[in-house]
């Protein structure tokens, strides 16, 4: 079964790169938060179609890496509890997830450990990030992508659940307001819809 177009979109940016050179490509490949299991398939099906013209794909998930970073700094346990005792106390539930963002901050930062997830990577690699969703709110991918932009020169997908407001406007999670600072290459995932 052939890829679609918006996949096909992305592979082809990404086998670019690699046969001409220039800049890395950034890419958000947005789908509505409902399709997430959706959008993992489409992953596995583009992996296999950019390692027969011999990019290698490196898949991170972003909540594991979210995860990791909360129990390394001692915080996971305290915070867990926190947030049990809160029962639904906004202010509190807003302290928790300042917090959170604030680890994810901390070096390694949430870069970092992209970064480090790539470590020894063969030449042609492209990073696909995932289970973004996890870093809602505590966290916006602008800056994770921003960051590694600077550090990172092969390609990135970020895997973004949302929606597109008007050209060029991001809603996270499709829960906060559009965003309007992203510097990647918007590809909308297609649906049967």
């Amino acid at each position: 079964m052939p890829l679609p177009s918006s996949l096909v979109n992305v592979g082809d940016r990404v086998v670019d790169f690699f046969e001409r050179g220039g800049d890395a490509p950034y890419l958000l490949y947005v789908y509505r938060p409902t399709e997430e299991y959706a959008v993992r398939r489409d992953l596995g099906e583009l992996r296999l179609w950019l390692e027969a013209k011999q990019v290698n794909c490196v898949p991170i998930s972003l909540a594991d890496l979210f995860w990791q970073a909360l129990e390394e700094s001692g915080w996971l346990e305290p915070l867990l509890e926190e947030e049990r005792q809160a029962k639904g106390d906004s202010a509190t539930l807003d302290r928790i997830i300042e917090s959170v963002g604030e680890v994810l901050r901390e070096p390694p930062t949430l870069p970092d450990r992209v970064l480090a997830a790539l470590n020894g990577s063969e030449p042609r690699t492209a990073a696909f990030l995932y289970r973004a969703g996890a870093l809602y709110p505590a966290y916006r991918t602008s800056a994770l992508l921003e960051d590694l932009r600077s550090r990172l020169h092969l390609p990135v997908t970020l895997l973004y659940p949302g929606r597109i407001v008007g050209s060029y406007g991001l809603s996270f999670m499709d829960r906060c307001e559009p965003a309007y600072g992203y510097r990647a290459t918007i590809i909308p995932r297609e649906t049967n819809d």
